[in-house]
């Protein structure tokens, strides 16, 4: 899924927990109006490491529109969200939606499946099963083995 605007560096900033530089991102991408959506994903991820989940999913919809992203992206955003909020077995229901909708799966996807059974051990048979949902036989292979590696390395 092609992403607009900086998706992966403020995920990436999310999960290292970098308040302030989310919220700067969110104030430079809000300026432009073709990145207006990343501005509110900069914010609702700012939120979710808050705690804040509610608001980060609410934050989240509001920059949402017809044209981007598309629903498989927002999912895995809606997932990212639940994650960084600690929800982690809202953001495998929101993975598994993404990984059934989507033509490919996302680089991202399978890691964040890993990062949800690595943070709640007890999810690992849904992470399996979100694993296998879509994609390629191989990502499919390889995302399920990853799951089944963190399970058995949290023994």
């Amino acid at each position: 899924m092609a992403r607009r605007g900086f998706g992966d560096e403020v995920w990436w900033l999310a999960r290292d927990g970098k308040l302030d530089a989310l919220q700067r991102a969110a104030e430079l991408l809000g300026g432009h109006d073709d990145l207006a959506y990343e501005a509110h994903r900069a914010r609702a991820f700012a939120l979710a490491v808050e705690g804040r989940g509610d608001d980060a999913l609410a934050e989240l919809n509001e920059g949402w529109t017809e044209e981007w992203p598309v629903p498989a992206a927002y999912a895995v955003d809606v997932a990212r969200v639940r994650f960084l909020a600690g929800d982690h077995a809202a953001a495998l229901g929101a993975l598994e939606l993404a990984a059934r909708s989507a033509e490919t799966l996302d680089g991202e996807l399978p890691e964040l499946v890993r990062l949800c059974v690595a943070r709640s051990p007890a999810l690992w048979t849904r992470g399996l099963r979100v694993a296998l949902a879509g994609g390629p036989p191989g990502t499919r292979a390889r995302a399920a083995a990853r799951v089944v590696r963190t399970r058995l390395a949290g023994r």
